[in-house]
């Protein structure tokens, strides 16, 4: 099954795959060869890639859309980096900056959450990928 992950920049990902676990809005979706059609939208989170050769691929993508059809998956996101090349101390900052967001009205609340949300993502994501660099 093939596999692609496109940013607004490159591609970054244009693999064989076995199998895909995607962060969807809602939770993991796994989708392995001659699935059903679908489409979902993307949240942040982890990405597993399962290579031909059995070896994981851990990405971080964040936000977009999924498109699974005819034993192709392609993933169109915002952002995506390997889990293993991102920064725990600057994920950290960020969720610092995004908790002393205001949030003196929904609006603004709302922005807040969603930036906490997002850097609490990141930070897990680049916590993981520490790990899986040791």
């Amino acid at each position: 099954m093939k596999c692609s992950v496109v940013t607004p920049e490159t591609t970054v990902v244009d693999a064989e795959v076995q199998f895909v676990v995607a962060p969807l809005y809602d939770g993991e979706y796994g989708i392995g060869e001659n699935h059903s059609p679908a489409v979902g939208r993307l949240g942040a989170g982890e990405l597993r890639l399962t290579l031909m050769d059995g070896t994981v691929e851990h990405w971080y993508v964040e936000g977009g859309f999924l498109e699974v059809l005819d034993n192709s998956v392609s993933l169109l996101t915002n952002r995506a980096a390997r889990l293993e090349t991102l920064d725990v101390g600057a994920s950290r900052a960020a969720l610092s900056r995004a908790q002393a967001l205001a949030s003196n009205s929904p609006e603004l609340a709302d922005v807040k959450e969603s930036a906490v949300a997002l850097a609490r993502s990141q930070l897990r994501a680049a916590q993981k990928g520490a790990r899986i660099k040791k």
